[in-house]
């Protein structure tokens, strides 16, 4: 059985950090992922969503050229470059979350789903290590609540519309939250008909009141239909849409 002075489940931002610090002590350090190295962050959120809306912002510029003193600006582009460029910005930081990089601090690398066996015990695969130390970085995924009839449309969650290749029409988003009003401003910028959807009385509700007022102003005037004090009740099809 192996023996380290601590083991990181999980391989996102929390256990990368956790990893090279102990690393750098000199540690004996184990770390599991059954997924990406690099997490959410990497893979599905900071690093995608900051390549996406930086694309968006560039096309809202060129729709506003007169306010920076130039007659007329035009950006033309196709949605499938925009998230091949996203992949592109994900590949370049990847080697700075790999196994490579990792394995050369030291660090011995898993990949596999971890079972806790107990308080000091983990088994991968089919083997067990013993730790000092156990850290849980298994960090998290997008709740989808049960909605009747949600299970007969192909809705996108911030982790898979990262996959998408063709610019929807129409989005609705459901959640004034950070990540639902970044996501609903860069698709209406791209040219979405967006719709936001927020049961409390105003977005980004844990923010300032102020703050929240400049962005539902902003969102209001670059053309999304913001929708506060609504819920979903159900979803259902109409001409196959």
């Amino acid at each position: 059985m192996k023996k380290y002075n601590l083991i990181v489940i999980g391989a996102g931002s929390g256990g990368l950090v956790a990893s090279y610090i102990a690393a750098t002590l000199k540690a004996r350090v184990a770390l599991i992922e059954k997924d990406k190295m690099g997490g959410d962050c990497l893979n599905t959120g900071c690093v995608p969503s900051k390549a996406f809306i930086r694309s968006a912002k560039v096309v809202a510029y060129t729709q506003k050229a007169s306010k920076y003193g130039l007659k007329s600006l035009r950006a033309e582009f196709e949605f499938s470059d925009i998230m091949d460029r996203v992949q592109k910005v994900i590949q370049r930081i990847e080697p700075h979350d790999s196994i490579e990089r990792y394995t050369k601090l030291g660090v011995d690398c898993y990949q596999g789903e971890a079972k806790l066996i107990s308080p000091h015990k983990v088994q991968i695969n089919h083997e067990v290590l013993w730790g000092k130390a156990i850290i849980l970085a298994t960090g998290a995924e997008p709740f989808v609540p049960p909605f009747p009839g949600l299970e007969h449309i192909s809705y996108l969650t911030s982790d898979n519309l990262w996959n998408l290749r063709q610019l929807p029409q129409r989005l609705l988003v459901l959640g004034g939250g950070p990540i639902g009003c970044e996501l609903a401003q860069s698709f209406q910028r791209l040219g979405s008909q967006v719709t936001l959807v927020e049961r409390s009385p105003r977005i980004m509700s844990k923010e300032d009141p102020d703050t929240s007022s400049i962005i539902q102003k902003t969102f209001l005037k670059e053309g999304i239909n913001l929708l506060t004090e609504h819920s979903a009740i159900k979803f259902k099809t109409h001409h196959h849409q």
